[in-house]
């Protein structure tokens, strides 16, 4: 099947923007919808509650609808998916992608978004259960090895 744009999901920290900037760099005709930038600028009347999350990631598909009617391809991001935004994925040719980390320990840590107690994706909110395709963000061999992956599935003449 041949995919007409990519969803990233994983946790805060996991590497979804660092890919996507990476792929924009590779590809031509890639438009990036980062949900921190679609959370500052559209959806800044959300919280961070499941409900909200819900919102969010819908906003971010209807995106991904004008992005593709344009002749781009999208490459959105976000923290939180669930099976409704899958189903409709699927039906658009939007390939999703879990981003995982083999040391989110650290990040747990280190990173801004965990210390905050409530509402926080991986910890009190979790992601339906599905399965997509997974990628480890971990090293540059492996990042090279995703990059390799999506020019199997996306046609570079289409970017």
């Amino acid at each position: 099947m041949k995919y007409k744009g990519v969803w990233f999901y994983g946790l805060s920290g996991s590497g979804k923007s660092l890919i996507s900037n990476s792929l924009k760099k590779k590809f031509k005709n890639i438009f990036i919808i980062d949900g921190d930038e679609v959370r500052k600028y559209i959806s800044f009347d959300l919280g961070y509650a499941l409900k909200d999350r819900e919102i969010q990631i819908r906003r971010i598909f209807g995106l991904i609808k004008i992005v593709k009617k344009s002749g781009l391809t999208p490459v959105a991001s976000s923290v939180y998916f669930n099976k409704e935004i899958l189903q409709k994925c699927k039906k658009d040719r939007i390939i999703p992608i879990r981003i995982d980390r083999k040391k989110m320990k650290d990040v747990f840590k280190n990173h801004k978004t965990y210390k905050n107690s409530k509402n926080i994706v991986g910890i009190d909110i979790k992601y339906d259960n599905f399965k997509t395709k997974i990628i480890s963000n971990t090293n540059h061999k492996s990042f090279c090895q995703n990059l390799n992956f999506f020019k199997k599935f996306l046609k570079e003449k289409d970017f």
